[in-house]
């Protein structure tokens, strides 16, 4: 028996747990202040998320403002590992071709930043995302909250109050119709015809579907990684190479990495269990969104 599409909501404080993790990402890596008695409007209207963030211990008092525990740097730290993995391997199924079983990130090298953009216009991809997050047993309405995070959607909203945006209805309803109109891994089922015997027919479950498709995804993935390190590698190199010229003043630019981001050694070696199409890393599991949630 076919399991039926289930509709998916958001409490009050399911969306308060989300934003609130946002909010205390920007505390730790961006610097955001808040104040233990706002004046600020749109610092005023986070109220609610910032007291869900000091019930659960992960920000404290500090003067006239919260800073950070102990537990919400860790708190970060474990966010930014759900995201690094999201970019890495869940969005690798933003864009495949049923039809063909093709992905378009098996041509992300092929294409400069605008060919890329026009080749995910293709009318031909599904996006499987919300499909693979059901099929492991994770929440798909996280999968599409990281992809707001990952699009600036939140710190675009309203001329860039990403206070406001974290709060927004609109988005969160936004993000509610995705994960229910997009496919389910009920949806992926089909019959085909015995190529053995022409006269009888096929069913390939919605399970043989995404086993296929998260294990060709895997494959890919790791492949990307693979290249990725080709190229980082050769980068260093050749700037290694390349002679310097001496100039009056040199200017640099520098990416910041702070204590609060996860950062992966062996990214090759880090992603390879997920070569099992049911292998979900343990960072999934472990609680994340704050509970303790008064209005």
């Amino acid at each position: 028996m076919t399991t039926p599409k289930q509709t998916y909501a958001l409490t009050d404080a399911q969306r308060i747990g989300f934003a609130s993790i946002f909010v205390l990402d920007k505390m730790a890596r961006k610097g955001r202040q808040f104040a233990v008695v706002p004046t600020d409007p749109d610092e005023m209207a986070l109220k609610d998320v910032i007291q869900t963030l000091f019930n659960e211990h992960l920000i404290e008092i500090q003067g006239a403002h919260y800073a950070l525990t102990e537990a919400g740097k860790e708190r970060v730290r474990r966010f930014r590992q759900r995201y690094e993995e999201y970019l890495t391997v869940y969005d690798i199924y933003c864009a495949v071709d049923l039809a063909t079983g093709e992905f378009a990130f098996e041509r992300y090298y092929d294409f400069d930043d605008d060919g890329w953009r026009l080749y995910l216009q293709q009318d031909r991809w599904e996006d499987l995302r919300v499909a693979v997050a059901i099929y492991k047993k994770l929440d798909p309405v996280e999968i599409v909250f990281m992809s707001f995070v990952m699009e600036g959607r939140f710190d675009d909203y309203a001329d860039g109050k990403w206070e406001l945006g974290v709060l927004s209805g609109e988005l969160w309803q936004e993000i509610l119709d995705i994960v229910n109109t997009n496919l389910h891994p009920c949806q992926l089922g089909y019959t085909t015809t015995d190529p053995n015997n022409p006269g009888q027919t096929l069913e390939v479950t919605p399970d043989d579907v995404l086993t296929d498709m998260v294990t060709r995804g895997s494959q890919i993935m790791l492949e990307l990684v693979r290249r990725g390190q080709e190229i980082e590698a050769e980068q260093r190199a050749l700037e290694a190479a390349t002679p310097t010229t001496p100039t009056t003043a040199t200017t640099t630019t520098t990416e910041t990495v702070y204590d609060y981001d996860f950062v992966i050694t062996n990214p090759y070696v880090y992603y390879t269990p997920y070569l099992s199409p049911y292998y979900v890393s343990p960072v999934w599991t472990v609680p994340l969104y704050p509970t303790v949630v008064v209005f």
